[in-house]
């Protein structure tokens, strides 16, 4: 062998073989980047193929059909979401703390760009997570209604009218948010103001 030939041998770059897990996490972030792109409907399982540089074979192997994949791929995401939270919601030191952690999620869950809104928009797959997501509603409500009351020594149907106009105000800042080019910590410290205005209005006249 000659002494380019040589070079050349060791130069080239060694392709690594993933694991089975990385492999399948691999063609998930792929499968994320083309719904983000393109949404659900041009969604198929040879793109995916195509942009994850593999074989279309190599992909039915880890999912056999395109249904397997979407579902896979819509629990990862939501317990991801909701991983995020609750790691967020450890960290905060008061109530204010605790609005501003359900404010700005809901407006990442409903900015530009985030899959978890395209995915739960199809009923089969929002079907994967509704009792959980259920579930998961009910526990943030009872922990946002007590801590309002006791944070403001309120009621606790007091609490819940209250906690019933934040969640509006941080609804129609998703909306807005998703709606328009909007600067996202602008937004978001507008919403808190609004909502921390209206409950120290509010409080004094619920019933």
């Amino acid at each position: 062998m000659s002494t380019m030939s040589t070079v050349a041998a060791r130069s080239k770059p060694t392709r690594t073989r993933l694991t089975r897990e990385a492999r399948r996490n691999q063609l998930l972030d792929a499968a994320r980047a083309l719904i983000v792109e393109g949404g659900t409907q041009a969604f198929t399982m040879e793109a995916l193929a195509q942009a994850a540089e593999v074989s279309s074979p190599l992909v039915y192997k880890y999912f056999s059909t395109r249904t397997d994949l979407l579902r896979e791929l819509v629990d990862r995401e939501y317990q991801s979401y909701r991983r995020q939270m609750r790691s967020d919601l450890d960290r905060a030191q008061c109530f204010e703390d605790v609005v501003r952690v359900f404010v700005a999620t809901n407006f990442d869950h409903h900015a530009r760009g985030n899959i978890l809104p395209v995915l739960l928009s199809q009923p089969e797959l929002a079907a994967r997570v509704r009792q959980e997501e259920k579930r998961g509603n009910r526990q943030v409500a009872k922990f946002l209604v007590n801590s309002m009351a006791d944070t403001y020594r309120l009621k606790r149907s007091e609490a819940e009218y209250l906690v019933s106009i934040a969640s509006g105000a941080s609804i129609g800042a998703a909306d807005y948010g998703r709606g328009v080019a909007s600067r996202r910590d602008t937004t978001i410290e507008a919403t808190l103001q609004f909502i921390f205005a209206g409950i120290q209005k509010d409080r004094k006249s619920v019933v």
